[in-house]
């Protein structure tokens, strides 16, 4: 818990002196972010922070690397963290007048790693056989569906910077394969999970 509330302070603090940095109007560095994002599950933790870049000709394409944060209590366990990189293209913008900015569909992929073994393998003689749990306990990918809405603001110095929240409707390889081979004792909703989430660009 204390190693994930440094890594995050370290982003943060690393997140504001780059966004002053940029405030001039020299060119912006290749390694500077071009936003901060929090969010709120969707299967990459109870609450991830991270920071990613907008690419491409009219920046459809977001590269997103978050770190998720699980306590304990919700794993029966202890609190783990969960790294995460993550990919979101939104084809379109729906045309609004200023300063509104309405992604209405957005489709991304992720893969994230949990450095916590959540299940104990040494222990073959609660299960059928050796090797019964075939999947990775530390590895999950991921592919959602979302939308996004945003405003845009000028700061103090003048910039105009854009702040939107978003979420995303998804699910993962163990999920999937878990319907597919039990398609009596699941439904679709039931392997799904929605994510929440802000970004505000730099």
């Amino acid at each position: 818990m204390r190693r994930l509330c440094f890594l995050l302070g370290v982003l943060l603090l690393s997140l504001k002196v780059q966004a002053q940095a940029v405030e001039t109007d020299t060119p912006r560095p290749w390694y500077v972010p071009h936003h901060a994002v929090l969010q709120t599950a969707g299967g990459i933790g109870m609450l991830a922070g991270g920071a990613g870049y907008a690419l491409g000709a009219h920046r459809r394409f977001d590269a997103d690397v978050l770190i998720g944060y699980v306590p304990g209590k919700y794993t029966g366990d202890r609190a783990f963290g969960i790294f995460t990189l993550k990919g979101t293209y939104s084809p379109f913008t729906i045309p609004t007048s200023s300063p509104w900015q309405i992604k209405p569909l957005s489709v991304g992929a992720l893969v994230n790693y949990t450095p916590s073994q959540m299940l104990n393998r040494s222990r073959d003689d609660k299960y059928p056989h050796k090797n019964y749990y075939w999947w990775s306990s530390t590895t999950r990918l991921g592919a959602f569906v979302g939308g996004r809405i945003g405003r845009e603001f000028a700061t103090r110095q003048g910039r105009t910077r854009t702040a939107s929240a978003y979420y995303e409707l998804g699910t993962n390889d163990l999920y999937f394969v878990s319907l597919l081979t039990n398609t009596k004792g699941l439904t679709l909703g039931q392997i799904l999970t929605l994510g929440l989430g802000v970004k505000v660009s730099l």
